[in-house]
């Protein structure tokens, strides 16, 4: 079996074909890196950059092409933070599945868990508490693991290109450049705590499994591990030097050098944070945990057929569902919630179809009695037959369903949530605040609410409605409702109509 993984990342698109023998043995066939940075200047424009997208489709044609000379059975391609939040990512989406490579974009979360698949299958993890953290251009991912178990997992979407490009420093970089820099990234490591669980342990070591790491190693230690007084020693070389004295004294890569003194503070304020373990760098990353995945599911890409993904959920949906037209408004409004909230979710493909599906689901408890109904939805989702999903899914539906109404998930107080894995804790939260607040957009089930567009500053998610009719009560509810959306974003909520 021969399969080719494409990681469409931020800063690079990578591709690694291997032929897999039914013992789960692997031969590298191909690999190849084009270092396009499709980040670049996102953050200010929204879009990925002419340049940039351009080179992401030559990369991708040639990869296509070493792709059918090699005749893979399986292709995979995941596109990552980029991709998540440009306004034209649909565009460039659309255009390398022409090339012949599928792209299928990911969350933060997702990212983080197929990064700690390859990890796990490169090395054997110690006993002592260990960080996983992979810098990419828009997002930075890390692990907790303890005894070979995951403790905690979150994606941070804050990456170098992006970090770069809100910094904007200087070239040469001044003492103030850094002040700044050293403020916005406390500012990011304290709402990052607030999502985590509140007792983590404090990791002996850092695995590191990106680009940005590895030329950090190279430049701080032997090429292959550094210390936090070894890396603090490199960032101070760099913040010291120009873009130019980089590349000539350094050794930096030349489309690394406008950027890598920010790399460098961003990865030594995560070890600090961490507590100042040393750091080694692993060669794997996240098309080694596509590959990974693959051979779980048979040599399977991923997810399954949508259609008979979908064909399960009208089946349930049909049997249980009291209400048809109110689950399909608030699909219709979690949809649009989702998108616009997407870039500051970090959220994927694949996570707005599973908000769809238990958007759809999210009411057949009535079927059971109406108190307690989305405990009773739970229970039907996790004993339901669904055909196309994986066990870890329905899972994750079910608690998404639980967690439409009530009270919100808690690790320690909920164990059914508890017992899915830190990113899919993640997720369901994140889910279930946007099924929440489009629930309450249907309070009274007369689908009144017709369309309805998001604004977020620093300060507040702005919801503005278009309505047919009084929706007084929806928008009192969306407030009430709304508080974990609130919460999760650390703004508060308003709505409005247009």
């Amino acid at each position: 079996m021969r399969i080719a993984a494409v990681d469409v990342g931020s800063n690079s698109i990578h591709l690694v074909v291997v032929e897999a023998d039914p013992l789960g043995g692997q031969r590298v066939l191909a690999r190849e890196k084009a270092m396009v940075r499709l980040a670049l200047g996102e953050a200010k424009s929204g879009e990925i950059g002419p340049e940039a997208y351009r080179a992401g489709l030559e990369a991708l044609a040639h990869m296509a092409k070493v792709i059918g000379d090699l005749g893979c059975d399986t292709v995979m391609a995941c596109g990552t933070a980029a991709l998540r939040d440009a306004r034209n990512a649909q565009a460039f989406v659309l255009e390398a599945e022409e090339l012949g490579i599928p792209i299928q974009v990911i969350s933060g979360e997702e990212e983080a868990r197929l990064i700690h698949q390859a990890v796990s299958h490169a090395i054997p993890f110690p006993q002592e508490p260990v960080a996983l953290i992979d810098i990419g251009g828009g997002s930075t991912e890390m692990t907790w693991v303890q005894g070979g178990r995951v403790a905690a997992s979150i994606s941070l979407p804050w990456g170098l290109q992006r970090l770069a490009d809100a910094a904007q420093t200087t070239d040469p970089p001044t003492a103030g450049d850094l002040k700044r820099l050293r403020r916005m990234i406390r500012r990011i490591l304290k709402k990052a705590r607030k999502d985590l669980p509140s007792e983590l342990p404090e990791p002996a070591l850092a695995l590191g499994t990106s680009g940005t790491l590895e030329d950090l190693a190279k430049g701080a230690g032997d090429g292959r591990a550094f210390t936090v007084a070894q890396l603090r020693a490199l960032a101070l070389r760099l913040w010291r030097s120009d873009a130019a004295q980089r590349i000539e004294r350094l050794g930096v890569d030349p489309k690394r050098a406008e950027v890598l003194h920010v790399g460098a503070i961003w990865a030594l304020s995560l070890l600090e944070w961490l507590g100042a373990p040393p750091l080694r760098h692993l060669p794997v990353g996240l098309r080694e945990g596509m590959i990974w995945e693959a051979l779980k599911h048979g040599g399977a890409a991923i997810p399954p057929l949508a259609d008979r993904r979908r064909a399960s959920i009208e089946q349930l949906a049909s049997r249980l569902d009291p209400d048809p037209g109110h689950s399909r408004q608030v699909v219709r409004l979690a949809d649009q919630l989702f998108l616009a909230l997407q870039p500051h979710f970090e959220l994927g493909d694949t996570e707005r179809q599973w908000l769809a599906f238990a958007a759809r689901l999210h009411d057949i408890g009535f079927s059971i009695s109406e108190k307690g109904h989305h405990k009773h939805g739970e229970y039907l989702v996790r004993n339901a037959t669904l055909p196309g999903f994986w066990p870890h899914e329905v899972d994750l539906l079910a608690q998404v369903v639980r967690f439409h109404r009530g009270k919100a998930p808690h690790h320690a107080k909920h164990e059914a949530f508890r017992a899915l894995a830190p990113w899919h804790r993640q997720v369901v939260r994140k889910l279930a605040a946007i099924l929440r607040a489009a629930d309450a957009l249907d309070r009274r089930r007369r689908q009144a609410i017709r369309n309805l567009s998001v604004a977020i500053d620093e300060e507040a998610l702005q919801v503005r409605l278009e309505a047919q009719g009084e929706v007084e009560a929806e928008m009192a509810t969306f407030l009430e409702k709304g508080a974990l959306l609130g919460t999760l974003l650390d703004r508060r909520i308003e709505v409005t109509l247009g």
